[in-house]
């Protein structure tokens, strides 16, 4: 999270960066136990264990590292990578849940509704494309730019005022993926299934970690006025989320 503001006609400003969010949850499931015919034979067993991917709204190199030295079938390949194609077509359906949770939040704290900026959506998703290309997850880019260096570069100058106080902007980012968790036999090292957000789940996700992490919540709480949200998924279905605020 960066957020700039408030300011009074002044170019300085507070930035408050959210700790590193990252969370791996491992459920282990019990033995199960699977018995051939009536030979007088002993039982085989198999061990299972279920992998919740990670979610983070803070720097982070990525998340589902846990999955590749696994083995995965055709079958479960193309499903995946059906999955990931209706994420990448669905994407501005995921950015308009995301905004539209955003706002249910504001009401909650009587805070007015953000309108949609679509020029703050193109920030916000150049941003993620990038952040996904070029595998990394920052506010600041490789070059040293951040949200305020993007808005600059493109022309946007729109700013918040309210009494003496002027909102200039802030970013929230959020990392994730198509994949919720993977079930795997942890004697072959085999994925047996795959369970997968939806756009609402999803959407639920990053806002609620947003309104978790202190700084994240401090922006979807100032009295900003607009926002914008892009959101790019990669080929391995990670999900990157931009948003930004004026």
């Amino acid at each position: 999270m960066k957020f700039y503001g408030p300011r009074k006609k002044t170019e300085s400003g507070k930035c408050f960066k959210a700790a590193l969010l990252t969370t791996v949850i491992l459920f282990l499931a019990l033995a199960s136990a699977f018995f051939g015919p009536s030979c007088g034979c002993a039982p085989i067993r198999t061990r299972q264990e279920e992998v919740s991917l990670g979610v983070n709204v803070d720097r982070n190199a990525g998340i589902g590292g846990e999955e590749r030295d696994k083995l995965v079938s055709a079958d479960l390949e193309e499903e995946k990578a059906e999955r990931v194609r209706y994420f990448r077509e669905n994407a501005e359906k995921l950015a308009a849940a995301i905004h539209q949770r955003i706002n249910e939040v504001r009401r909650k704290y009587g805070l007015a509704d953000l309108k949609w900026d679509p020029r703050l959506q193109e920030i916000a998703l150049a941003h993620s494309r990038d952040m996904a290309e070029r595998n990394y997850f920052d506010h600041v880019s490789p070059e040293g730019e951040d949200f305020k260096d993007r808005y600059r570069e493109s022309g946007y100058y729109l700013t918040t005022r309210v009494g003496d106080t002027e909102y200039v902007g802030g970013e929230n980012l959020f990392l994730g993926n198509v994949v919720h968790s993977y079930t795997y036999d942890k004697n072959t090292r085999e994925v047996l299934s795959y369970s997968y957000f939806t756009l609402e789940s999803l959407a639920d996700a990053a806002v609620q970690g947003w309104m978790d992490s202190p700084g994240h919540r401090e922006n979807i709480l100032t009295p900003f006025s607009r926002e914008g949200i892009g959101v790019w998924v990669d080929e391995d279905g990670e999900v990157y989320i931009t948003q930004n605020f004026s």
